[in-house]
């Protein structure tokens, strides 16, 4: 009789309780997962390949002097020097005492001139009382005519030395930095020997040796992608030269960069239209999951379900990639997390608080 009392409490017992675990075992589903969500972006697509270039000056210069003489003073490689300013000092004393000479001559050519005009004077005034003949006449003329042509030389000679003397400083053509010195101060240089490579630092651009068979895809001031190996910008093509090599088959193309971006001298990759444009969407190149199977990418539903969408990939353009799918119209596409989903997993999408590790904690 005991026995019976102490069982019929128990099942009593185990009848509220074994519906509950029921109920919560009908809702158990799993939690939805944190996911990083981006668009997916109808754009104008062109397929790009990627050639190697070499940073230059637009002007990269061999300075020399237009008179000889022994070096005094010249720039140090790197120092930088405004337009008009002296880059090399020549000794100018040799062309100084010329500069005295030549006026020495204009004064002596000055004095011969007033001579012979005052003699052309009285001789005049001579031949008309029939005192003089007409050959003596011809001969003091003469002689006053060769004495101007020599004075005015004389003037010619002492502009052409005050001008040697000038040179003697040769100056900056233009903005310029110090790359190579070619002499050095104590050494004596001739006319025209090179005494150093310039560059102007800031104008710089980019010469890339291209197929011609992108000319049909690309023209004068066109925007396209330049990068090295600490940023990509996007710059404008300033020239074509549409000439090709016999063996190569490539062209050049200069590319104008901003001088603060790149080095003189710096290797850089230019991306090049190699094909015609068209419509088509991208996703960014993290929301690609590769399987034996295929490539898919996750894009969410307006029920915030992962749908799996087989796709193919086509032309590159940076960080994104084109890809063809049966895409959802308006579903954003996970380029985080996305090797966790399954078809249809619910997801939670990241808002611009959610920190990094909170979605590395996610994924763990």
């Amino acid at each position: 009789m005991l026995t019976r009392n102490i069982i019929i409490p128990l099942l009593i017992t185990l009848d509220l309780f074994v519906p509950g675990l029921a109920i919560a075992q009908d809702n158990n589903e799993p939690p939805a997962q944190l996911v990083e969500v981006d668009s997916v972006n109808a754009e104008m697509i062109t397929a790009r390949i990627w050639v190697p270039g070499t940073v230059l000056s637009v002007t990269d210069s061999e300075l020399s002097s237009e008179v000889s003489g022994r070096i005094t003073w010249m720039a140090n490689v790197g120092e930088r020097i405004q337009a008009g300013q002296p880059v090399v000092k020549l000794d100018s004393q040799r062309l100084e005492i010329t500069r005295n000479q030549d006026q020495a001559n204009i004064e002596k050519w000055q004095a011969r001139v007033n001579l012979l005009s005052a003699r052309v004077d009285r001789f005049d005034s001579m031949a008309a009382k029939q005192n003089m003949s007409e050959d003596q006449m011809d001969e003091i003329r003469a002689e006053l005519t060769i004495a101007r042509q020599e004075l005015v030389q004389a003037r010619a000679n002492l502009e052409l030395t005050e001008y040697q003397i000038v040179q003697s400083q040769v100056t900056a053509p233009f903005d310029i930095l110090v790359v190579e010195r070619l002499q050095s101060p104590g050494e004596f240089t001739s006319v025209g020997q090179v005494l150093l490579r310039v560059v102007d630092p800031t104008k710089v651009e980019a010469s890339v040796r291209a197929p011609l068979s992108v000319i049909p895809f690309i023209n004068k001031g066109m925007a396209v992608p330049v990068s090295d190996s600490r940023l990509q910008v996007t710059q404008t093509v300033r020239s074509i030269v549409p000439v090709g090599n016999a063996r190569s088959r490539m062209m050049e193309i200069r590319i104008t960069l901003d001088p603060n971006d790149f080095i003189i001298g710096g290797a850089v990759r230019v991306g090049l239209p190699n094909s015609a444009a068209h419509e088509g969407h991208t996703v960014p190149r993290d929301a690609l999951v590769l399987r034996k199977s295929g490539t898919y990418i996750y894009q969410v539903d307006a029920n915030n379900k992962a749908q799996q969408i087989p796709v193919t990939t086509g032309a590159g353009l940076g960080e994104r990639i084109e890809v063809k799918g049966k895409l959802l119209a308006d579903g954003p596409v996970v380029i985080r997390g996305a090797e966790r989903l399954k078809d249809g997993d619910k997801v939670r999408m990241s808002s611009a608080t959610e920190t990094s590790e909170e979605l590395v904690a996610a994924a763990l």
